[in-house]
């Protein structure tokens, strides 16, 4: 059937309107970059996707978490890292990339971006021995007086790459033979785990080198049930939870690190039903120093890496959970913000980031859609507890 002549002459005028309607559109400046209010809001956060089906092409998405809104996103090469200091305004993005995409050169690289655009500020070539290992908080971190970032290596000799925040260079690098990632003490040096079963620690001087080392009697029971890497530093404790789910404090706030007295997370009849820790990283404290478990039944050898089902909520100073939040969808990371009610974060095995009240453990709301495999989350510690 032909069309008729009334027919093309609506959809010719129809057609020349939107023409006109559309060349009538403003030119829209290039570049165009919106700008962050700063200091951020205690309720941001960064949500990593690993990009598992694309390991080159990570990301971090920076969301907040009482409106759901999507602020930004920064892109990072394979096993990415992120660091930030609130007092500089900066986030350290732990990098490798290579010049031909997936051949070529090897880059190793710490990215600075700024708050206020999540603009490039500087890259710091590193040596080519980054740990490219699957992402772990405890693979980067800022010394407690803000001066120094830590980059752990493995080559496979383990070491750490000092970077000095001042200049924005490489202070130091220190062979750490046998220990590996990074665990800021209080008084500006780091612990570290040890393949022996013992922790070490090591004091910097000025300048980033290492000024002296100590280490403890063995306390890991490296064989039967061993201390996870993934750890929650609670008033200058850092806590760290066996296979089985029993917590090591270790004390840092001194020279000499004071290893603690062991607990159990969950009772004698929980353990018979093999409660134990789980999670992709699955612990979080609060400025209060409430800390959050992720915890799953039936756990055997293996499953300290299962989605946690549940949350236990400790307040400070006690051995029994406070509170058991069920969750809507089971986590694979946790953290913690920390307002006045803080809010557990819970990023869940549908790629979701969950924001529950962590105190009450009711579920408030969900934002979507931030990425391939979200499967970290970092509350942004900003000092704002409103």
């Amino acid at each position: 059937m032909k069309p008729s002549v009334r027919a093309i002459a609506h959809c010719t005028l129809l057609i020349a309107a939107i023409s006109s309607a559309q060349a009538e559109l403003p030119a829209e400046p290039i570049p165009n970059v919106e700008k962050l209010a700063v200091p951020y809001p205690g309720s941001y956060a960064i949500v990593h996707d690993f990009a598992f089906g694309s390991l080159i092409d990570s990301s971090f998405s920076l969301v907040d978490t009482e409106d759901q809104s999507f602020k930004g996103m920064m892109s990072a090469g394979q096993f990415a890292t992120i660091t930030h200091s609130v007092a500089r305004q900066r986030f350290y993005v732990g990098e490798t990339i290579h010049t031909r995409g997936v051949r070529g050169k090897r880059q190793d690289l710490i990215s600075i971006y700024d708050f206020a655009n999540l603009a490039l500020v500087k890259e710091i070539e590193l040596p080519p021995r980054r740990a490219n290992i699957v992402v772990n908080k405890a693979l980067t971190a800022i010394t407690s007086d803000d001066r120094f970032l830590l980059v752990f290596n493995m080559d496979p000799g383990t070491g750490v790459t000092v970077i000095d925040l001042d200049s924005e260079t490489i202070a130091a690098e220190i062979s750490t033979p046998g220990c590996s990632l990074v665990y800021p003490d209080q008084v500006g040096g780091f612990l570290q785990l040890c393949g022996n079963g013992t922790v070490a620690r090591i004091a910097l001087n000025d300048d980033g080198t290492q000024a002296d080392r100590w280490v403890s009697d063995v306390i890991n029971d490296i064989d039967n049930d061993p201390l996870s890497e993934k750890a929650t530093l609670i008033d200058g404790v850092w806590h760290f939870f066996t296979y089985a789910g029993a917590v090591q404090p270790i004390d840092v706030r001194g020279a000499t690190p004071q290893i603690g007295k062991r607990w159990w997370l969950a009772s004698e009849a929980e353990r018979k039903d093999n409660w134990r820790p789980a999670g992709w990283h699955g612990n979080a404290a609060d400025a209060k120093g409430n800390l959050w478990v992720g915890m799953t039944p039936n756990g055997y050898n293996g499953s300290h890496k299962d989605p946690a089902p549940e949350v236990w909520l400790y307040k400070p100073g006690k051995q029994k959970p406070a509170k058991r939040i069920e969750l809507k969808s089971p986590a694979l990371s946790i953290d913690a913000t920390r307002h006045k009610k803080p809010r557990l974060l819970v990023v869940n095995i549908e790629g979701s980031l969950d924001i529950y009240d962590g105190l009450s453990g009711k579920h408030l709301r969900r934002i979507t859609e931030l990425g391939e495999t979200p499967y970290m989350v970092h509350a942004i510690h900003t000092g704002d507890e409103s």
